[in-house]
């Protein structure tokens, strides 16, 4: 999970979040209107919001290519819930949030990370290696 995650004001132009995540280097942004969460936009929203006729995106607000609601998740929600829940949805991303403040954002990137440190624990390679054999 990133945490303490870079926002994105509903009403920002689709210009800026674009400049956000490429100075920082992410694809998700949590998208808020005075301190509360009420959408999150990706990179993926961007380009496709883009790809519309007329669309200028030093006009166009992040607001018409967020997602809302997000999907969101407690801090101590269990991985295997979540992941299962993105594959549902088909999402990338969820948005963590405590006692209604957004605290961090679990993509599947992380998800991934998460999968590559467990199977490369000893014990889990050995089980595999023995169901492959």
């Amino acid at each position: 999970m990133t945490a303490s995650p870079v926002t994105i004001g509903r009403d920002q132009t689709l210009t800026v979040a674009h400049k956000l995540m490429r100075e920082h280097r992410i694809r998700h942004l949590p998208v808020l209107e005075r301190g509360r969460l009420v959408g999150i936009v990706s990179q993926r929203d961007l380009h496709f919001v883009e790809t519309l006729r007329d669309v200028d995106p030093s006009v166009v607000l992040v607001e018409d290519a967020m997602t809302e609601p997000p999907f969101t998740v407690a801090p101590g929600a269990r991985l295997e819930t979540v992941a299962r829940e993105m594959a549902a949805r088909r999402i990338g991303s969820a948005v963590v949030v405590e006692r209604g403040k957004v605290v961090g954002v679990f993509t599947a990137v992380d998800g991934l990370r998460g999968l590559a440190d467990v199977l490369a624990r000893p014990a889990t390679a050995q089980r595999l290696r023995r169901r492959a054999g």
